[in-house]
């Protein structure tokens, strides 16, 4: 197994550290957790809150792959196991909100490889099959957004400034929005309507939540309400967003793992430095991640629009792993 990887913090000038983690074990085990970005900006002893929980999970996964579980225990125990570990890392460090993050992970298991994953950092078998999950609720905070992005880059000059007043109004909420004047209420209605049209959903869910901002989505993690979604967030592991699949391994000649930092999956090629070409091919194409390439977060001058991390393993056929 040649095995290749690379993370980069979003910050471009690599002055924090990203909330990626990676998880390597030649030919045993290959993992990938994105942590969730930190609403508060707070850091943990040099740490953000979403790495904590993206570092707990992956000595959780390591912990439970040398005792054969993640091999024969169910995926909802395994993630559960997941996101009790980081429910006591939050309690270790203090964190008052409850810190998320991903997995993607595949395990070798006899004649098989074992792809788990929970939420939308994503696996590719064979430069070709994707397994990746995608939350309905980025669907509607990322069509709020470019309305927003669109309302607020004609008042502003300056494309970062207008780039995180968007993040704020995005965050903070449509009703702060509106009551502070970043907006007007029918600006606010036009990213409803935006949201509505993207996701399909029903206008009263969208704007429930877009009204209250992305500050309050940790209420829809692991809840069975609209708009929940199965989160390893230290609660009950409720809701879709599970892969669990089987492959016999020689159906497998590479596997790629990468977090959503990389908004475009590169059409042929699986070496890191074709994932870096597209990274930079989109950067050039759509740089505010407003048009071919939408994103919840757009890019500055000093941010990329998230962590991204690729991990690729190169399998030759002919020997057994």
């Amino acid at each position: 197994m040649n095995i290749e990887a690379f993370s980069h913090s979003k910050y471009k000038n690599g002055a924090k550290p990203g909330d990626d983690i990676i998880l390597i074990e030649p030919d045993t085990l290959l993992a990938v957790f994105d942590g969730a970005t930190d609403p508060t900006g707070a850091f943990y002893k040099g740490e953000s809150s979403g790495r904590i929980a993206a570092r707990s999970a992956a000595q959780c996964t390591a912990r439970l792959a040398a005792s054969g579980k993640l091999v024969s225990a169910s995926s909802r125990e395994i993630f559960q196991a997941l996101s009790d570990s980081v429910r006591d890392a939050a309690i270790e460090c203090h964190i008052a909100h409850p810190p998320s993050t991903t997995a993607a992970i595949v395990v070798s298991a006899g004649d098989h490889f074992r792809l788990l994953a929970l939420g939308d950092t994503g696996i590719r078998i064979n430069g070709e099959t994707i397994y990746q999950h995608h939350k309905v609720i980025d669907t509607i905070s990322t069509a709020a957004r470019i309305a927003v992005y669109g309302i607020l880059s004609g008042r502003v000059d300056d494309s970062d400034e207008a780039e995180m007043a968007t993040r704020k109004v995005i965050f903070d909420g449509l009703d702060a929005a509106v009551e502070t004047g970043s907006l007007a209420a029918e600006e606010a209605s036009i990213a409803i309507a935006a949201a509505v049209a993207a996701a399909e959903t029903a206008t009263e869910i969208a704007a429930k939540f877009l009204k209250g901002g992305i500050r309050t989505q940790f209420h829809y993690a692991n809840s069975t309400q609209p708009l929940g979604y199965a989160s390893i967030n230290g609660n009950n592991i409720i809701g879709d967003g599970m892969t669990d699949v089987l492959l016999h391994k020689s159906d497998v000649a590479s596997i790629e793992i990468f977090s959503d930092g990389y908004v475009s999956i590169p059409a042929s090629g699986i070496k890191l430095g074709d994932w870096e070409k597209e990274f930079e091919r989109v950067e050039a194409v759509d740089f505010h991640k407003t048009g071919a390439f939408p994103a919840v977060k757009g890019s500055t001058s000093v941010e990329s629009c998230d962590d991204r991390t690729i991990l690729s393993a190169m399998l030759p056929r002919s020997v057994a792993i």
